[in-house]
């Protein structure tokens, strides 16, 4: 574990870069769907279940995996997450059907489940009390560069590997990834370990029994509704309104996506220099605000929407880093920061299941992709209120 005055930069960098090829394993899908619905005759219904389900299961078990990564050795629940990664990106290069590869995703979501609750804490327990908000930030990097990293390589190998050896190329990635973090932790050190506790029920009590863990939750679930709504959607919309191409409104889409991670470093270092968090907040809700009623209405011209829908991932980008660099704060000592965790990704989770139906609910109500921006309205307005309350939960905890 980390003492008071040293960071261990070399476990924060492998713990986020776990993060990032779990996020691949989602982001690689997406381009792949229409080879994969040509050859195993999937519907559209069903490519939705299979671009869903990795958040399905962190909605739903997200709590369970913090519980349980709180009570293990840290480092063996990553690497058995990255394990189950393996294991899904194998099973899912051999299916033979929509069932057996949705089921393989099933198993691969459940290791990006565990690396999201486990990895903050391995951070957490490798950095000095006042680099935290800083690795915390570095951490919040590994949604967006993963995804991104899997919509742009993905076209890329299909015309050469197919969707399958893009499959097996992913778990070849895993598989390096594997060995590289087994081999750095042999040693145990501040790569994490096991807290010998009573624990139990009254642990757990102690994280669900306040409001500062439900709020970062819930404010999290108000940042992923809008941005998974925008970022799914965003390729989509450039085809329809603008004629673009498809391989070029996916590289747009991409790029916006990456975007994220500008806003994630930003929040850190500013964080880092005292930059206060609920400031962060408050800010990138309203201009994610302001730049969806650009994107979804009629207010500015096409040749404004790519640099807004850029704006809007850039700085709402300031959200997850401000958001989870408060788990620590909120949880009642270091050994329960997974729970903690656990909490804030299920409600992240949750979000990004339910904003891509809800965008396409708005644009069926709207009659168009003009006149969606309200649901966007909704939850930053939303997300603004309960940043106000926690700064109040926070005032007191630090009175």
């Amino acid at each position: 574990m980390a003492d008071d005055h040293t960071t261990d930069w070399r476990v924060v960098v492998l713990a986020t870069l776990a993060g990032i090829v779990a996020a691949m394993q989602i982001g690689k899908v997406a381009p792949a769907v229409p080879a994969i619905r040509a050859e195993v005759g999937m519907s559209l219904v069903t490519a939705g279940w299979m671009l869903s389900i990795f958040n399905l299961m962190a909605a739903l078990l997200a709590l369970v995996a913090g519980i349980l990564a709180d009570r293990l050795v840290i480092r063996w629940v990553i690497a058995a997450a990255v394990a189950m990664l393996l294991a899904g990106a194998l099973a899912g290069a051999l299916a033979g059907g929509s069932l057996s590869l949705i089921a393989s995703r099933a198993v691969a979501g459940l290791g990006l489940v565990g690396i999201a609750v486990a990895a903050p804490r391995m951070i957490v327990g490798a950095s000095a009390p006042r680099d935290r908000s800083l690795t915390l930030g570095v951490w919040s990097i590994y949604m967006p560069t993963g995804i991104a990293l899997g919509m742009l390589l993905t076209p890329l190998l299909l015309g050469w590997l197919q969707w399958r050896g893009v499959w097996l190329a992913n778990a070849g990635l895993l598989s390096l990834f594997l060995l590289l973090f087994l081999a750095a932790v042999r040693g145990g050190g501040r790569t994490g370990s096991r807290h010998h506790h009573s624990g139990g029920v009254a642990d757990l009590r102690q994280v669900t029994h306040v409001p500062g863990p439900w709020l970062l939750g819930a404010i999290f679930a108000c940042y992923t509704v809008p941005f998974f709504a925008m970022m799914s959607w965003f390729p989509v919309f450039l085809i329809e309104t603008q004629g673009l191409a498809t391989a070029s409104a996916g590289a747009f889409g991409a790029l916006v996506v990456a975007a994220n991670g500008i806003g994630c470093l930003a929040s850190a270092w500013l964080l880092h220099h005292g930059a206060r968090r609920w400031r962060l907040q408050f800010i990138a809700f309203g201009v994610m605000a302001l730049c969806a009623v650009g994107v979804f209405s009629s207010l500015v011209g096409p040749a404004w929407k790519t640099p807004l829908a850029f704006l809007f991932s850039a700085v709402g980008g300031l959200i997850p880093s401000a958001t989870l660099s408060a788990a620590s704060l909120h949880a009642p000592d270091t050994r329960l920061v997974a729970t903690v965790n656990g909490i804030i990704v299920q409600g992240a989770n949750t979000g990004s299941l339910f904003g891509p139906p809800l965008m396409a609910m708005a644009v069926g109500l709207a009659g168009g992709w003009i006149g969606t921006w309200w649901l966007t309205l909704l939850f930053t307005g939303a997300g603004i209120g309960l940043v106000l309350w926690l700064r109040a939960v926070e005032a007191r905890l630090q009175s």
